[in-house]
């Protein structure tokens, strides 16, 4: 009798397990290894916690939980966020902190591990069932990679798994790279004052620069502050990166061995010598000081703006009182009439990285509030906001409201948006939103949409040399051969750059080339080079 009540009540536990493990995804997996096709909420029937540590710039919210959409997040899902905020310029040290860290947040969202993502899960930051994790809990993500080769591409290692979770750049609710957003602008308005029409070449850049001049724009071209720009396109090679390493079909090369590196140089230092270059380029943050530069008119050409603030978005974001400034883009002028231009842009689909930590204790839940970032409702609160107060949906695409505006303390859009949506802090965590940023700036533009058209003129020309070193991986043994290297090559460009710029080094290019060679130039390069090699096969 005692055996059969115990086989009973065996088959009575048995078969509540397996109506535990049924219903609509949530929890189908847990346990039997099953992966789930879709998401339940609320995520946890209880409330549960988790911290995230995420790179945020936000100036208008203190504590990221007041964010409307955040909060209507944590309603939808049952889990409420401890944040750990850190503005972007404080990133690296705060993250070089953390990591020394025996109790790491829960969920990481961060771009740059020191030594690479391989070493970041050798040294017990990184939980090595991420990939699983992935698998089984975040059906919203794969389904992102699943439907783009090159985002599946980006997302996955060389050894077929996916150790991190990457963010998703595209459109509303899709997968599309965003062109090239960055690049050479000059003050259109200034240029018209001075009766001249847009130069096309570097000869008539030249000339419209000491016409500037004459004119009391005593430093009308502002470079990098390593002495790089967009303007060294016109020659074909890169010299604002952080590898001066860029694309020749399927090769990787070396930006500074090229022969246009050294007639850029030469260039520069004579529009240096006549005072045609702001001598504190080496000082010009370009995050902060063109407001200033464009409110006092100090500069015509600019070597780098990002398409954000083109056209006449200063102004209009009330970042600046100078109602008539406009910036127009521009691609790289030939360096003579008929020659080919270039661009350089990152085609990133799948970027920035977020990662479960070693110290959490419910990484399921913790992989399935990533995933719910993939939504559409994700997505939506994150880049939207408030269904009825900051969005409308018309016709299935959603559209802010005139309020979001129409501030009564004279607040920009992009700042009054802040109180609604995660991303408008510069938080890219799941899904960074394009589009979103585009509708903000065809509204401040009266119905032109200067971002984009930013990015089409940055984009137009047909060959693109954008070498990224985000995207392909290298193994530990990799990173450790050439970090050193890596460091004193871009070091030593870096120095002669500006020292060759201003005056200061008079070392012929062939002996500066020769020198980098020795630095171990050409051992980069061809770990690049198999690590391109290897990307293409994903």
């Amino acid at each position: 009798m005692k055996k059969a009540l115990a086989l009973i009540l065996v088959l009575v536990l048995a078969v509540g397990m397996l109506a535990g493990c049924g219903g609509k995804g949530g929890n189908s997996g847990k346990g039997s290894g099953e992966a789930i096709t879709e998401l339940t909420l609320p995520l946890t029937k209880e409330k549960q916690e988790l911290s995230v540590w995420t790179i945020y710039s936000g100036t208008i919210v203190s504590d990221l939980n007041d964010i409307a959409g955040i909060k209507k997040m944590e309603e939808m899902t049952n889990v409420h966020i401890n944040w750990i905020p850190v503005e972007q310029q404080q990133g690296g040290d705060k993250f070089g902190l953390l990591l020394t860290s025996d109790n790491l947040p829960d969920i990481i969202n961060y771009n740059n591990y020191p030594g690479g993502l391989e070493k970041g899960i050798s040294d017990g930051v990184i939980r090595k069932d991420m990939p699983e994790l992935i698998d089984k809990y975040m059906p919203n993500y794969k389904k992102y990679l699943e439907e783009n080769d090159y985002a599946r591409k980006q997302a996955t290692f060389d050894d077929g798994t996916r150790k991190v979770v990457r963010l998703i750049v595209g459109e509303d609710f899709n997968c599309k790279a965003e062109g090239t957003y960055q690049g050479l602008a000059y003050r259109k308005d200034l240029l018209e004052g001075l009766g001249l029409a847009e130069p096309k070449t570097i000869a008539e850049w030249h000339d419209a620069l000491v016409k500037a001049k004459q004119s009391g724009i005593n430093t009308p071209f502002v470079l990098h502050q390593t002495g790089g720009s967009h303007l060294s396109l016109s020659w074909g090679v890169e010299t604002i990166n952080d590898s001066y390493l860029q694309i020749e079909g399927d090769k990787v090369v070396g930006s500074a061995l090229q022969d246009g590196f050294g007639e850029y140089l030469d260039t520069m230092r004579a529009w240096y010598a006549e005072g045609l270059i702001d001598p504190n380029f080496t000082s010009f943050n370009y995050y902060l000081n063109p407001p200033a530069s464009v409110e006092n008119n100090e500069h015509l050409l600019y070597s780098w703006i990002l398409s954000a603030f083109t056209g006449n978005n200063y102004y209009q974001m009330h970042m600046c009182n100078n109602e008539s400034e406009f910036l127009q883009p521009i691609a790289a002028p030939a360096v003579k009439e008929g020659d080919e231009v270039v661009q350089s842009g990152d085609r990133i689909e799948a970027k920035d990285f977020t990662f479960i930590s070693t110290s959490c204790k419910n990484p399921e839940l913790a992989a399935k509030w990533i995933d719910f970032l993939y939504t559409k409702e994700g997505e939506l609160l994150n880049w939207y906001g408030i269904e009825g107060e900051s969005y409308t949906m018309e016709n299935g695409v959603p559209t802010f409201t005139d309020a979001m505006f129409s501030d009564p303390n004279g607040l920009a859009a992009s700042d009054v948006l802040q109180k609604y949506a995660l991303g408008w802090g510069s938080c890219w965590i799941g899904k960074h939103n394009t589009a979103a940023s585009e509708k903000v700036s065809t509204v401040n533009a009266g119905g032109t949409n200067q971002q984009k058209e930013a990015v089409d003129i940055w984009s137009a020309p047909k060959k693109n040399i954008n070498f990224s070193r985000s995207t392909y991986t290298l193994t530990e043994e990799e990173s450790d051969k050439i970090n050193a290297k890596m460091t004193a090559v871009k070091t030593l460009i870096d120095e002669h750059m500006l020292k060759y710029i201003i005056g200061e080094d008079n070392t012929s290019f062939e002996d500066f080339k020769a020198q980098l060679l020795q630095y171990g130039y050409q051992e980069i390069i061809d770990t690049y080079q198999a690590s391109l090699d290897r990307f293409n096969k994903r």
